[in-house]
């Protein structure tokens, strides 16, 4: 368990009161309600705590006396990191904040630069760090992904072994891991893995598995519960990209060109108890060596038990609910809350190539 999760009491107001500085700008302006159900949601789910957010002190002000734990200090920074991306007016403000709280704690001013470089779509030093752990969600190396859409592209990526073992799960009972990942694929209208110039399909397999264990849609809240999930269970550090997630998602700075941009889409109830039940999870399945294949066979409950996976918290809840969600399949959202821009280079490669652009 990451150390910021044990934090309890005294502390815990100390850091809500730091966060509550950044959401603020040190006082420059009200707190917003989506900062204050953030707030109370890291109170709830991670310190167990309920705290007045009106009453607290909002200030960072010898924090670095208090917080002497490196790693701590690091949770601190992760966590307000999200702040300036939850509501479109006073990003750059509040991540001069964030600069701010990172000085007190004895960071330099990378971290702050990335920020301020995504609130201008300027995503390279931000992903750069993030490809590592990024690649272990995805389930494959970095040098294999290229490969595999390379590959997609001609049609050479079809794989006839994996594709039978996936049909073979179609027969399964219902509720057994593999056949929820079958109605996975089918509620979001995707070809199965092995299928020739699946692309998304053949390239996530791992991720989409990992979609089904945690419980949650492709939409873009369930894609931020995914990586928030994730950051919670493995050893590796995804605040980044969490963070570049939610504002693709919620203030509309693209972060992942394969993917849609939209606002409003946060919701921290959901998100911040992602990272909680990730990081209650016995399993760490973030791993390239981790092999699903003999508990695809076993009921998906079972799995969830010995990994100490909890429905509570999920979005998907029973088979009642859709693996696509309440908007309808990838690729064929539509609501106004969705950013229609013109497609980048790598959205352009899969319509040449006859792909939607999937999860």
């Amino acid at each position: 368990m990451k150390k910021i999760l044990c934090i309890r009491g005294q502390q815990a107001h100390d850091i809500l009161g730091a966060l509550k500085a950044v959401a603020t700008g040190e006082g420059a302006f009200p707190l917003h309600e989506v900062h204050r159900a953030t707030l109370q949601a890291i109170g709830q789910y991670l310190f167990q705590s309920e705290i007045d957010m009106d009453a607290l002190n909002g200030s960072f002000s010898g924090l670095a006396d208090k917080i002497a734990d490196p790693e701590i200090r690091q949770g601190i920074m992760n966590m307000a990191g999200i702040l300036p991306f939850l509501e479109e007016e006073n990003k750059q403000a509040r991540i001069d904040t964030f600069e701010h709280l990172g000085s007190e704690l004895g960071f330099n001013k990378k971290f702050a630069r990335e920020l301020h470089k995504l609130c201008h779509n300027s995503i390279a030093e931000l992903a750069i760090c993030q490809l590592r752990p990024l690649s272990r969600e995805g389930g494959m190396p970095l040098w294999k992904a290229p490969v595999i859409m390379t590959e997609s592209f001609f049609h050479l990526d079809g794989d006839k072994k994996l594709l039978a073992q996936y049909e073979s799960y179609r027969e399964m009972d219902d509720g057994i891991f593999g056949k929820v990942l079958i109605d996975y694929y089918r509620d979001n209208h995707f070809p199965l893995p092995g299928t020739p110039g699946a692309v998304f399909s053949n390239m996530l397999k791992i991720h989409d598995m990992h979609h089904v264990i945690a419980g949650y849609p492709t939409t873009p809240l369930g894609e931020i519960c995914v990586i928030a999930f994730a950051d919670g269970m493995m050893d590796g550090d995804l605040s980044k990209a969490l963070i570049g997630y939610i504002a693709q998602f919620q203030v509309g700075l693209q972060f992942d060109k394969g993917l849609d941009v939209w606002r409003n889409q946060f919701n921290p109830d959901f998100v911040i108890r992602a990272f909680e039940r990730g990081s209650e999870c016995n399993v760490n399945f973030d791993r390239f060596d981790f092999d699903f294949t003999d508990l695809l066979t076993e009921p998906l409950e079972v799995v969830r038990e010995r990994f100490n996976i909890f429905v509570e918290g999920a979005i998907i809840q029973g088979p009642e609910d859709l693996w696509c969600g309440d908007m309808g399949i990838v690729g064929m959202r539509q609501s106004p809350d969705k950013i229609e821009q013109k497609q980048s280079w790598f959205q352009k490669l899969l319509a040449a190539s006859g792909k939607n652009v999937a999860d």
